[in-house]
């Protein structure tokens, strides 16, 4: 099984400013354009674009009550992100009233000015989501009401709680919100609110690997709630579904693969008991995305104890719900790696290199270490320098080889001065606006 090396981005503000800078040269566009403009969904689209597009479309129409709760998107920064690989800065301002009008769709503004209304309870849900989704986490904290932020003190909404935690995420650090969250599940909040509540401490800290007495209560106490709740139809099937992927995350930090998989197991098995209403668009949203996450938690349960072939397979199940979405090809390509399919591997990472972004970053990375490995090295060099090309604060800890470093060297030297012609015709205003930004919003969304 071929180790593949670790590639790790810095989170930090300033690292964000370096990336912004690097897309606007790196000339890697990303085709979809929902997160910039709120444009309609192509066939690069992912599926968090497609169910935020969903989401913004309801919230419009005056049907937010019919809204679900879904996933959270991979990124907060993604409209910032986007708008930088089409070098346009003018598109990650932090004041929704500047965005440019040409990149801006109608709905875009629909969603502006209706954000900006009376709105009722469903629909605040619904205007904080959406609002965090486009980046916007002072509009999403107004929307629901939340203009004094006081941790020590704050009391989550029955209503709004879920939002106020996710607003709370851009403001202060994530153990506090943890804390808050552990300690609404604990209290007399109603049984869905405190089985979210408990949910997201367990996701939490299965995302850091931490095996921690916190993640053991939230999990005891998501089980509670849940069996204060009913457990059929199709909502409740695809509640029990993300109750059993949550649960899998216990053993799976301790590396009890066991019982992972048999949580796992069952997870799969309430989620294909049922199918959405063919004519709700919102349903089959739900569960493809939640069905995207199990599947997502499969490859990485598979590859942890080595069994690549079944985790090649599930990403099958991957590219049929989400083909646009570069974590699909990222945990194929690795996949396929895994099995010593290097050949395959290559066009998997080709594939996430073309959706363009940020993304593309690692991709390319990776499919320079493939190429490296197949004795290519030529090939593997030009990977590397289009990798840093599009993010230069990456660090990478294992697996690789000798190659890689003098080509990465002179493929930065030939990058700096192209970027250093290119912000020069850009004019002075173009970093400016990137330290406005970071300075003036970066820190919360980051």
């Amino acid at each position: 099984m071929t180790a593949l090396p670790r590639y790790r981005t810095d989170p930090s503000p300033r690292a964000l400013a370096a990336r912004l800078r690097a897309l606007l040269t790196a000339q890697v566009p990303v085709a979809c354009g929902v997160y910039a403009g709120l444009a309609a969904p192509v066939v690069t689209s992912a599926l968090h674009a497609r169910i935020t597009h969903a989401m913004a479309v309801a919230f419009v129409s005056g049907t937010s009550a019919g809204v679900p709760r879904f996933e959270p998107p991979p990124s907060a920064q993604l409209r910032l992100l986007t708008a930088a690989s089409w070098g346009r800065l003018d598109g990650v301002g932090a004041d929704m009233t500047t965005f440019p009008v040409d990149l801006a769709s109608e709905l875009w503004w629909r969603v502006h000015e209706r954000a900006g209304g009376p709105l009722r309870t469903a629909e605040r849900r619904v205007a904080c989501d959406l609002l965090l989704r486009l980046g916007y986490p002072q509009r999403a904290a107004s929307a629901i009401g939340l203009s004094v932020i006081d941790a020590r003190h704050h009391v989550l909404s029955p209503e709004l709680a879920m939002e106020q935690l996710a607003v709370l995420r851009c403001h202060v650090p994530a153990s506090v919100v943890e804390a808050i969250a552990l300690r609404g599940a604990r209290s007399g909040l109603p049984a869905p609110v405190r089985r979210e509540l408990a949910l997201f401490v367990v996701f939490r800290n299965a995302a850091r690997g931490a095996d921690s007495t916190s993640m053991q209560a939230a999990a005891a106490l998501a089980v509670k709630a849940s069996s204060e709740l009913p457990a059929k139809g199709f909502a409740g099937m695809l509640q029990r579904a993300r109750l059993h992927r949550a649960l899998a995350a216990v053993p799976f930090v301790r590396r009890d693969i066991g019982e992972t998989h048999r949580l796992l197991g069952r997870a799969l098995e309430c989620l294909t008991s049922v199918a959405p209403d063919p004519s709700s668009e919102l349903d089959q949203l739900a569960w493809a995305d939640e069905a995207y996450a199990l599947y997502c938690f499969l490859v990485q349960t598979h590859l942890t104890i080595g069994l690549g072939e079944r985790a090649v397979g599930y990403t099958d199940e991957l590219v049929s719900l989400s083909p646009g979405d570069d974590r699909t090809w990222a945990l194929r390509g690795d996949a396929l790696v895994a099995c010593g399919r290097l050949d395959d591997a290559l066009d998997a990472y080709a594939h996430g290199m073309s959706l363009g972004g940020w993304g593309a970053a690692r991709a390319a990375h990776l499919r320079g270490f493939v190429l490296e490995k197949l004795g290519r090295a030529a090939e593997a060099a030009a990977d590397y320098v289009l990798s840093h090309r599009i993010d230069p604060t990456a660090s990478i800890s294992a697996g690789i080889g000798q190659v890689r470093a003098p080509a990465r060297d002179a493929g930065r030297r030939r990058a700096q001065a192209r970027e250093v012609q290119v912000l020069a015709d850009l004019a002075r205003a173009g970093e400016q606006a990137v330290r406005e930004v970071v300075q003036a919003s970066m820190r919360r969304i980051s």
